[in-house]
């Protein structure tokens, strides 16, 4: 009898959800290597990268003029215009090594192409990294497999703040945002909490 009722709930029980892969970092070069090694190489990451790649190219065609022709024929012409366009530089280097140089968290990166991705996503993190480490505490990274723009969660652990998604939007005409939701509430958290820890 109590073999059949154990069957029963299992069979009604809901299944199971795979554990989430996800990385806490307090700063510091180990830190910096751990957090390169995890936007390059988790698979949860690279599959939503491969989807924004995808609307890109969807976006792209959608708002191509088949009509249009190219009047330039020098490759090395054609990808000099398209650098100067806005946005469209390759992504600046590391920026903050130090809280003290982090006046203002960078909140949105536009890039050229997908793989800049990963280092845009880095220099989105950075300053919340060096902002906990600074106050003895870590972030925590979750990818994100549902569907839409967000594609990492960034827990900031022992601050009261509700997790920041951090999003990667193709844009019509080429090329991608990443950007952080809430940012004047996000910019205004991490000035308060600077200015706090310079003042010590």
């Amino acid at each position: 009898m109590r073999l059949p009722l154990i069957a029963c709930l299992l069979a009604l029980a809901p299944p199971a959800v795979a554990a989430e892969s996800s990385l806490r970092l307090s700063g510091g070069p180990k830190s910096e290597n751990a957090l390169r090694k995890f936007v390059s190489s988790d698979k949860t990451l690279r599959t939503k990268i491969v989807a924004a790649a995808k609307r890109e190219d969807l976006l792209r065609a959608e708002n191509q003029d088949p009509n249009l022709r190219d009047a330039l024929t020098d490759d090395g012409g054609r990808k000099l215009r398209v650098e100067q366009l806005p946005g469209m530089n390759p992504v600046p280097g590391a920026g903050c090594a130090a809280l003290r140089d982090c006046a203002i968290p960078q909140l949105a990166v536009d890039v050229a192409g997908s793989e800049q991705i990963p280092e845009a996503l880095r220099q989105l993190v950075r300053p919340w990294m060096l902002l906990q480490q600074a106050r003895r505490s870590d972030v925590k990274l979750t990818p994100l497999e549902s569907p839409g723009d967000a594609v990492l969660r960034l827990e900031l652990r022992k601050l009261a703040a509700s997790p920041v998604l951090v999003n990667v939007t193709a844009r019509p005409f080429g090329g991608f945002t990443v950007w952080v939701d809430r940012p004047f509430v996000l910019a205004d958290l991490y000035g308060r909490e600077r200015d706090a820890l310079l003042r010590r």
